[in-house]
C-alpha cells in the first residue's frame, strides 16, 4: 500500500473488500447467479477465463446462472485472497486464488484453478467490484501439452482423447479392485 493510500484507507475498507470473495464463493456454492453478481457494480466489466466480456451486474448474473444450471452444476469453490493493494482511497486491486472442486470429488482439480484480478472502487454506495479479469492458473507443462495437442490433426486429437478415456476407465477399474 502506498503512503497516501495507507493514510486514507481504513481497516473497514479492507474488511469490506475482503467480504467480496466470501459472498462470491458462497453464491457459487449455492448456484445463485444473482448472489454471485451482487458485489459487482451496475456497469462492471467481467472478462471470463475464455475471453467472454460481460457488461453489468445483470449480464454477470444471467451468464453465471446459466452456468450454474448446466455446465458447472454441482461444482464448489474454495479460495482466499492473495493480496489487496490500495491504489488510492477509492481504488483497490485484489487477487484471489480460487480452486474448483468438481461434482463427486473431494479435492480441487488443479486444471480448474483460477487467479481472478478484481478492480474495486469506492463510491457513494461504498465499495463495489468494477472489473474482473479471470484467468486459469496453467503451468507451462500443461500449456505445452495443449499446444502439442492443438498441433495434431483432428483424427490424432480423437485418438488422444480416446486413449485418455481408456486410461481413466482402466484406473477406475483398478481402484474398484483395490
Amino acid at each position: 500500500m502506498n503512503s497516501q493510500a495507507a493514510q486514507t484507507t481504513t481497516t473497514a475498507d479492507e474488511s469490506a473488500i475482503r467480504a467480496f470473495p466470501h459472498q462470491i464463493i458462497d453464491a457459487w456454492n449455492r448456484d445463485s447467479g444473482e448472489g454471485f453478481a451482487a458485489p459487482f457494480s451496475e456497469t462492471a466489466d467481467f472478462i471470463t477465463f475464455e475471453g467472454t466480456h460481460l457488461k453489468g451486474r445483470k449480464e454477470i448474473a444471467a451468464f453465471h446462472q446459466q452456468l450454474f444450471d448446466t455446465v458447472v452444476k454441482g461444482t464448489r469453490l474454495e479460495g482466499e485472497v492473495d493480496f489487496i493493494r490500495f491504489v488510492n482511497s477509492q481504488l483497490a486491486l485484489m487477487l484471489l486464488v480460487i480452486r474448483v472442486i468438481l461434482p463427486g470429488q473431494t479435492e480441487a482439480s488443479p486444471s480448474r484453478n483460477f487467479l481472478p484480478l478484481y478492480v474495486i472502487t469506492k463510491g457513494d454506495e461504498g465499495w463495489q467490484i468494477e472489473g474482473l479479469l479471470n484467468t486459469r492458473k496453467l503451468t507451462l507443462e500443461r500449456q505445452f501439452f495443449l499446444d502439442d495437442f492443438d498441433s495434431l490433426s483432428a483424427e490424432a486429437q480423437r485418438q488422444v482423447t480416446d486413449l485418455v478415456a481408456g486410461l481413466k476407465q482402466h484406473e477406475q477399474g483398478v481402484g474398484d479392485r483395490v
